[in-house]
């Protein structure tokens, strides 16, 4: 009798111990930065392997949850534009790795709020980077001090463009449009903004950039006509005004945001002026990375446009 208790005593402290090892188990993957699906990476090197025609340029959007990055290659160069947020910064690390990445030309930070900057500093401490290219504003964050510490300990140059100012990218060049200024409250408002233009096609990036900034820049000289527009603030109605919209009159619009997240990204008020104007709308949230190719005269994507209009 007392071996058959002490045999069940024994039993009851293995499974005590089980159930901790997996709560412990659970609790360790809750934490741990989501990886790229494997689908997706190999999606990816698939992608990175096909030889490009000669003078063609990609545009990656990636797709990192709600937030914002792209990556631009361009004969043999690239450009990292913002990298997401923290739960994000290993994925965008991965994505570049397997994209051939081994160092960059640019990297622009269109504004210091966690889902575009993050990722940044984690691509800036994985890869050589030239040049860094981030408005004129600072913020009392541990992160933007994280920021300013890797430019510092690895010696990269940051430059604090104006509008009109132009930079050369491979066989591609970019012009900086906004802010106009750094009077703003909204710090969305502080955010870069470039037209990259390859050949005759052009790509307009606006970071957060809301209405108050949009309307500011909208009225300087420098040109903001697309034919690719990545929605300002992830299709909130905050931003994608008409008068952006009037001017820009892109054919194609990719929305990068989290899928059914909180924000309600993009807003139902966006979608339907991207319907008005007839633009062919492609998500990160529903979609994954999405894959721009420009041959300098025309656009070519390795997805179809999604179609539902009717936003989040």
């Amino acid at each position: 009798m007392k071996s058959s208790r002490k045999h069940k005593k024994t039993k009851k402290l293995y499974s005590y111990l089980a159930v901790l090892l997996l709560a412990s188990l659970m609790m360790l993957l809750e934490k741990t930065e989501p990886a790229a699906p494997a689908s997706q990476e190999a999606s990816l090197v698939q992608q990175a392997d096909q030889s490009l025609p000669d003078g063609a340029m990609r545009v990656y959007y990636l797709d990192v949850g709600q937030g914002s990055s792209a990556l631009v290659e361009s004969d043999g160069h690239f450009m990292l534009i913002d990298g997401g947020d923290r739960s994000h910064s290993s994925l965008v690390v991965s994505a570049l790795q397997n994209l051939g990445v081994t160092s960059l030309d640019y990297i622009l930070v269109s504004h210091y709020h966690a889902d575009h900057l993050s990722g940044v500093v984690g691509a800036l401490n994985a890869f050589d980077c030239q040049t860094v290219i981030c408005p004129d504003y600072e913020t009392d964050t541990k992160l933007f001090s994280s920021f300013l510490t890797v430019l510092e300990e690895k010696e990269i140059p940051a430059i604090y463009p104006s509008p009109g100012d132009s930079f050369s990218f491979g066989n591609a060049s970019f012009m900086v449009i906004s802010p106009v200024s750094y009077r703003y409250e909204d710090e969305n408002n502080n955010s870069i903004g470039i037209r990259l233009v390859h050949g005759e096609d052009s790509f307009l990036f606006t970071g957060d950039a809301e209405a108050e900034s949009e309307e500011d820049f909208c009225k300087e000289n420098n040109p903001i006509s697309c034919d690719v527009y990545a929605a300002g603030h992830h299709g909130s109605a905050s931003s994608t005004t008409w008068t952006l919209l009037e001017q820009a009159l892109p054919e194609y619009v990719v929305i990068s945001c989290g899928k059914e997240n909180s924000y309600g990204h993009p807003h139902e008020e966006t979608m339907e002026k991207l319907e008005a104007i007839g633009a062919k709308v492609f998500r990160t949230d529903e979609q994954g990375t999405i894959l721009a190719i420009s041959s300098g005269s025309g656009i070519t994507w390795e997805a179809e446009p999604f179609h539902d209009y009717s936003g989040d």
